[in-house]
């Protein structure tokens, strides 16, 4: 389950497919971009970027500047729209201010909303796997209501009381705050990170090697993390 927020949704369309149709009815291959509105395809051997409504083809090179490679097949395309390498970027998580679950070596982000199902799912389900240090990244994706919770958890009197609330220990709601001292940046930087990473609902994981997971099916978490895409 995936639930939609704030990020608008522009995925490869039928018109881009059509678009992308040779004459002759020729199949063409085509890979998803971690660009909105955009797709890779090769047309007679050529490489091209095609826009998602089809009107628009950019034909060139194309530079990862993460991966720090260019993308120069379909192959490295869908590579670069599944996989974000944290530590390539140099992107220090604990400027978020994260929840952490786990002490393990291996890092997984999760993008999380306190008012999502879905995200509860997750949550429970992560703390019963060992080996993992789980970074809970609270985004206000669900409106009003879930502003005023992230905004209470991360300015919280209580740490444990937030801790709580961000692990699903206790049921999500506005507590007590600290006064004008708090820094609330870290939620601007929250959100910010998030549409950078395509970021398109809740949850949203990043795994230690970088493999990306939008939504989320309960009790698929150990197997996602042991390898499967």
């Amino acid at each position: 389950m995936l639930r939609r927020i704030f990020f608008p949704l522009l995925l490869a369309t039928s018109a881009c497919a059509s678009a992308a149709e040779p004459a002759g009815g020729q199949h063409n291959q085509t890979a998803p971009m971690p660009i909105n509105g955009m797709i890779a395809a090769v047309k007679n051997g050529k490489m091209a970027f095609v826009s998602d409504n089809g009107r628009f083809v950019f034909r060139g090179s194309m530079y990862d500047t993460w991966a720090q490679k260019e993308i120069t097949t379909l192959e490295e395309a869908e590579q670069a729209s599944k996989y974000i390498d944290l530590q390539k970027i140099k992107f220090n998580i604990e400027d978020l201010v994260p929840f952490t679950v786990g002490s393990g070596s291996k890092t997984v982000v999760v993008f999380t909303d306190p008012l999502c199902p879905s995200c509860a799912n997750l949550i429970s389900d992560l703390k019963k796997v060992d080996g993992y240090s789980f970074k809970i990244i609270e985004v206000p994706a669900l409106g009003d209501e879930s502003a005023k919770i992230v905004r209470s958890l991360l300015c919280a009197k209580d740490r444990d009381a937030a801790f709580d609330i961000a692990t699903g220990k206790e049921k999500p709601k506005v507590i007590d705050q600290r006064g004008n001292d708090c820094d609330t940046s870290p939620i601007g930087k929250r959100i910010i990170s998030a549409q950078m990473f395509g970021v398109k609902g809740v949850p949203f994981m990043i795994r230690n090697d970088g493999l990306i997971k939008h939504g989320y099916e309960k009790g698929t978490l150990s197997n996602w993390l042991m390898g499967a895409n």
